[in-house]
């Protein structure tokens, strides 16, 4: 790993995305935290080349190859940037000498924008962790727990859990077919991403899940698909199903330490066509798909059908170049064109308590798509969930009708935007 000249395969996820990306698809999400004090740029900068010395297999860049890209190690080294553009916008990670993430402050707050080529939400959130408690060990002087990190260690992280728990003999998941309700609204001018975010105490929305006898993930999936057919009945004549895409992480079922790509996607769906839903009647939907899917069992049917479409003769034969081409078309047909919107949650960040008092906050905002203009992401730290809603339209229609419901349902939320006009 001490090698330049250190190279790895990209997993199936990030052939996927490296294919696919666009000046609206970028395939950055992002993974921020705010701090107490503002942030002193030259200390960020050494403790992002710290962080780097820990996890080696990051500081890669991009190259093509003649059937798939791959990483390849540099002699470089990525320098923290003041925030001055729409997140997860402008950065082509295929562009010469880009690295597939970029680490950008902005008053208080460091935010780490990263590939889906490279990793998920739960390598970035490990990668960001150590950056912040290498730069409060500089700032303020946080004590560092010194670890010897292995060999053995390293090819842990680097590991293709994929590849790991794919079974041959496990039968294959078929893959959904049909057209989704898609928000009737319109793209905004290139580069721009509207966020807005929702701050809601956790304890509240708790107190409502344990009411309805369900989990936190389950209620706000189940208001997110009130809130599209809501917005259905009133935009549409014709109906049609409300699909999720709803990330898990697979490292809460296998066991690996990778900090690479290792999740799945599963799609609850209401069909519209069959009658209106009440919002307990959504819930009971979605509590019985995730107890059906949600299985160890399940979910290697999800790894198989993963890594056979790179298996795919066709595929592995075609030159990168033509992948290039016709990936978005695919991945817009048999993807995120079969989706309404997504969810994703990161689950509870939680930091030593000698660092905590230096933190205010989390953030997590998801990656841009055209298949699916407004998707969001969440996360909890300390008090609070942080739902973060990115949107490549000006219009705010889902938005507003999701966090009306959330108030009417008896729970506060604070809303923020990065656009200046709201």
């Amino acid at each position: 790993m001490e090698d330049d000249r250190l190279w790895y395969r990209l997993d199936h996820a990030g052939k996927l995305y490296t294919s696919i990306i666009s000046s609206r698809a970028t395939t950055l999400f992002r993974v921020s935290v705010t701090l107490t004090s503002q942030i002193d740029s030259k200390l960020l900068q050494a403790a992002l080349e710290t962080t780097l010395e820990r996890f080696p297999f990051y500081k890669v860049q991009l190259k093509q190859g003649f059937f798939w890209y791959y990483f390849e190690g540099t002699n470089q080294t990525p320098k923290a940037e003041e925030e001055i553009y729409y997140p997860c916008m402008s950065l082509s990670i295929k562009r010469r000498g880009s690295f597939p993430f970029r680490v950008l402050y902005f008053n208080k707050r460091i935010a780490m924008e990263i590939s889906h080529s490279i990793t998920d939400g739960t390598g970035a959130m490990k990668f960001l962790r150590e950056l912040v408690t290498n730069y409060l060990h500089l700032k303020e002087s946080v004590p560092l727990k010194i670890e010897k990190i292995s060999q053995r260690q390293l090819q842990l992280e680097t590991e293709n859990a994929f590849r790991k728990y794919y079974e041959k003999n496990t039968p294959a998941l078929k893959s959904r077919n049909g057209k989704s309700f898609k928000l009737p609204i319109y793209l905004d001018k290139k580069g721009h991403y509207h966020i807005t975010t929702g701050i809601i105490k956790v304890d509240k929305l708790k107190g409502k899940a344990k009411e309805y006898g369900v989990s936190i993930t389950i209620l706000l999936t189940a208001i997110y698909m009130e809130c599209l057919l809501t917005i259905q009945e009133r935009t549409k004549r014709r109906k049609l199903p409300i699909v999720m895409n709803v990330p898990v992480n697979m490292r809460s079922f296998f066991t690996s330490e990778t900090m690479r790509n290792f999740f799945v996607s599963i799609t609850p769906s209401i069909d519209a066509r069959l009658g209106t839903y009440d919002l307990e009647e959504i819930m009971e939907e979605i509590k019985i798909e995730f107890s059906r899917l949600l299985t160890k069992k399940k979910l290697k049917q999800y790894i198989k059908r993963s890594v056979i479409s790179e298996k795919s003769i066709a595929l592995r034969l075609m030159p990168s170049p033509v992948k290039d081409i016709v990936a978005p078309s695919i991945y817009s047909f048999f993807g995120e064109g079969q989706y309404t919107s997504g969810l994703s949650n990161l689950g509870v960040i939680e930091m030593p308590s000698e660092i905590e008092n230096f933190i205010e906050r989390f953030e997590c905002y998801p990656p841009p798509s055209i298949g699916n203009k407004v998707k969001a992401m969440m996360i909890s730290y300390k008090q609070h969930m942080y739902i973060s809603f990115g949107n490549l339209s000006k219009d705010r229609m889902l938005e507003r009708e999701f966090f009306r419901r959330i108030r009417e349902l008896g729970i506060d939320v604070s809303i923020e935007t990065n656009d200046e006009e709201d």
